[in-house]
C-alpha cells in the first residue's frame, strides 16, 4: 500500500465522518499509501440535525456556517500549504474560495459521487468549474459536467469499498436475530426502489425480507413494506454485518434526478456488498457488466418478473449462491478497494505536475 512516490506528497481533504463514507474511506487510504494528510469536515460547521426544531435552526444559520467553514478552509490552506485539495462533494465549498486557493498554486480535485450535479445545494453549479478535475462515479457524469457546466476535465473513476469496515463478518446469535434474512435493501427510499420491493412481496410474501436506509417513512400508511422496513439507516460494522447475513443483497438503482442524463448505473454498494462476502443481485445495468460478469460474480435482473427468477434460483441453490458471492469478493479485492482509488487519483496528480514541470 505504501508508496515513496507519494511521501512528499501533502494533501488536504474535504470529507465526511462517519464510518464507511466515502470521504473518510479515501482519507485512509491516502495515509496507508504514505501521503502526508489532513482533513476538515463540512458536518463540524453544519451538523445533521434530524428534528423539526434543529432543522429549522440548521436552516437559518446555513448561510452562516458556509462562510464560517470557507474562512476554515482558507485558513487550513494558508497554515499546511497541501499541494492538492481533495474535496468529496463538496455542497459548501464556494467557487470564490476555490478560485483563492487556485491563486496559492494547490491543485484543486473533487470526487463526485452522486447521480446529478443540481440536487444538492445552491452552491455546487458554481463551484464544480474551479475544479483542476473532478472524478465522477457515474459513466454518464463526464457528459453531464460537459453539457450542463462546459466541464471538460473530468474522468469517470467507480465507487470503491473500504478494507477496513467492508469485510465479512461472523455474526453472533444476537446477530443473526438481528440481521438473518433472505433478501436484504440497504439504501435510501425512493420511488422506484419501493415500486420493486412492492412488486416482489406479493409474488414471494413468505420471503424474510429487511429494508435498511433512510426516508423509508415516506411509504404510504398502506404499503406492504412496511412491516419489513426499519426506520433508520446502518453504517460501518453493522451494514458489514447486514450484508453478511443477508442470503441475497439487493442493490436496485436510483431513478433520474435533477439535471442528470441517466438514473443511477452504479453505486458504492456495488462494491461494498461483494467485499462485505455477500451474493450481489444487481440491477442489470452497462456500468456493473463493464466490471462484473453476470452469473460469474454477481446476479443480474432487469424487471420485476427477472428479479422473482433470481430470487428463486439463489434460494434454492446455496452451494451456487456462495460460491458467486466468493468470487465477487475476489473481483472487488482484486481492483475496487479505496487503496486502489486513492492510488488512481494520486498518479493522476503526479502526471499533472510532471505535464506542468514538463
Amino acid at each position: 500500500m505504501f508508496n515513496p512516490a507519494y511521501q512528499n506528497t501533502k494533501v488536504l481533504v474535504v470529507r465526511e465522518n462517519w464510518l464507511g463514507c466515502t470521504g473518510l474511506s479515501a482519507f485512509n487510504a491516502l495515509i496507508r499509501a504514505g501521503v502526508q494528510a489532513t482533513s476538515i469536515t463540512e458536518a463540524e460547521y453544519l451538523p445533521l440535525w434530524s428534528s423539526f426544531p434543529m432543522r429549522v435552526v440548521r436552516r437559518a444559520l446555513t448561510w452562516a456556517a458556509v462562510k464560517e467553514f470557507n474562512a476554515a478552509l482558507l485558513r487550513d490552506v494558508q497554515h499546511y500549504k497541501p499541494d492538492l485539495l481533495l474535496v468529496f462533494k463538496g455542497p459548501m465549498v464556494l467557487a470564490d474560495t476555490l478560485r483563492a486557493i487556485g491563486k496559492m498554486g494547490v491543485v484543486r480535485y473533487c470526487f463526485y459521487p452522486d447521480v446529478s450535479f443540481s440536487t444538492h445545494g445552491p452552491y455546487l453549479l458554481e463551484a464544480l468549474p474551479c475544479y483542476d478535475w473532478i472524478f465522477t462515479t457515474k459513466s454518464f457524469g463526464v457528459r453531464d459536467l460537459e453539457s450542463l457546466l462546459g466541464v471538460k476535465t473530468a474522468s469517470y473513476l467507480p465507487h470503491a469499498y473500504d478494507p477496513d469496515v467492508h469485510r465479512p463478518r461472523v455474526p453472533e446469535a444476537r446477530d443473526r436475530d438481528e440481521y438473518d434474512c433472505d433478501i436484504s435493501f440497504i439504501g435510501s427510499w425512493s420511488p422506484k426502489k419501493a415500486q420493486f420491493l412492492e412488486a416482489l412481496l406479493p409474488q414471494r410474501p413468505e420471503t424474510r425480507l429487511k429494508i435498511w436506509g433512510d426516508r423509508w417513512q415516506n411509504l404510504t400508511m398502506s404499503s406492504r413494506l412496511r412491516p419489513f422496513t426499519v426506520l433508520r439507516a446502518i453504517f460501518g460494522p453493522a451494514y458489514a454485518m447486514a450484508v453478511s447475513c443477508s442470503k441475497i443483497n439487493l442493490a436496485v438503482m436510483h431513478e433520474r434526478v435533477g439535471t442528470a442524463s441517466s438514473g443511477d448505473l452504479i453505486t458504492s454498494r456495488t462494491f461494498h456488498i461483494p467485499a462485505c462476502g455477500g451474493l450481489l443481485l444487481h440491477e442489470r445495468t452497462p456500468d456493473i457488466l463493464s466490471i462484473f460478469t453476470e452469473n460469474e460474480n454477481c446476479v443480474c435482473f432487469s424487471d420485476v418478473d427477472d428479479l422473482v427468477a433470481k430470487v428463486d434460483w439463489l434460494l434454492a441453490d446455496d452451494r451456487g449462491r456462495k460460491a458467486i458471492a466468493q468470487r465477487g469478493q475476489e473481483l472487488v479485492e482484486s481492483a475496487h478497494s479505496w487503496d486502489h482509488r486513492a492510488r488512481t487519483i494520486l498518479d493522476h496528480y503526479l502526471r499533472s505536475r510532471a505535464t506542468v514541470a514538463a
